[in-house]
């Protein structure tokens, strides 16, 4: 391969790796069907490695993926502290709505194998409401972090949330920013990207390292062996985490009011960009 060659594949590398980005940064938008979609999905996976000689082999193919994914990240971040700070209610109900109008993609994804859920699996869905709703009591439903000086409970937690975000990544159809919203890290990421707090950085970049290299393979098999347990779980965990969304300053407004239409605005984003994959995959 030419190096103009090698230079017009790493473009689009890249150009891809920030399609992905975008759709890591937005709650209820799933990076892994971004990047089936752009079909990159299976050679990501297979790239990730603990295996040294192979990881520096995928290097061509991984850096401007990456590099496409940190600048996707980094400017969605910077639009997104914006309207968390000057339009908290409707940017709420954007994601709470985005949120929502992925549970369709998530159940497609359940009852890809077997088309009826087996009861069996209904205990993973109620583990996942219950454990939430016993969060949203425990918390108050508070955020996890306060801001300020890192205390060590906020270095395990960022850690453990980078760990988490890694691991839903991989998961076609399920968004890793949703869950870090649901477990109410999502704000404090979003502004540590935006404003580059290193330290934050550092601490969600090791779980999500750690994340990456142990723990996709474990999640892949587990989905291989337990695909609807796995889906289900992760079904209740969403149903669960709407009170926690829901903006409690809500008020029936102009910021209400938008802020409702743009639900259903965002209802509709994950059905509708899940159509042309849908088309694909008949075809």
């Amino acid at each position: 391969m030419s190096f103009f060659a090698k230079a017009k594949d790493s473009i689009i590398l890249a150009l891809k790796g920030i399609i992905i980005g975008i759709g890591n940064a937005i709650p209820g938008v799933s990076g892994g069907t971004i990047a089936v979609v752009t079909k990159i999905y299976d050679r990501l996976i297979g790239a990730i490695t603990p295996n040294i000689k192979k990881l520096i082999k995928n290097m061509p193919f991984l850096i401007p993926v990456g590099i496409g994914m940190v600048i996707g990240i980094f400017l969605t971040s910077v639009a997104l502290e914006q309207l968390f700070k000057n339009y908290n209610v409707p940017t709420q109900l954007t994601f709470l709505g985005l949120i929502v109008g992925s549970l369709p993609l998530v159940l497609n994804e359940c009852k890809k194998e077997q088309k009826k859920i087996r009861p069996i699996n209904l205990i993973p869905f109620a583990v996942g409401v219950i454990f939430m709703i016993v969060l949203l009591f425990a918390g108050s439903g508070k955020a996890l972090f306060s801001g300020g000086t890192l205390s060590v409970r906020d270095v395990v937690l960022y850690i453990v949330m980078g760990f988490i975000a890694a691991v839903t990544m991989i998961i076609p159809g399920v968004s890793g920013s949703m869950v870090m919203k649901i477990f109410g890290a999502y704000d404090s990421v979003i502004s540590a990207v935006a404003n580059l707090e290193i330290p934050v950085l550092v601490c969600f970049g090791a779980g999500a390292v750690i994340g990456v290299f142990v723990a996709a393979k474990v999640i892949d098999v587990l989905i291989k062996k337990y695909r609807q347990g796995v889906y289900c779980l992760i079904i209740g965990l969403i149903v669960g985490s709407v009170p926690h969304i829901f903006p409690a300053e809500f008020r029936f407004n102009a910021q209400g009011i938008i802020g409702i239409i743009l639900f259903f605005v965002g209802a509709a984003i994950p059905l509708l960009m899940e159509r042309p994959f849908k088309k694909k995959e008949s075809e």
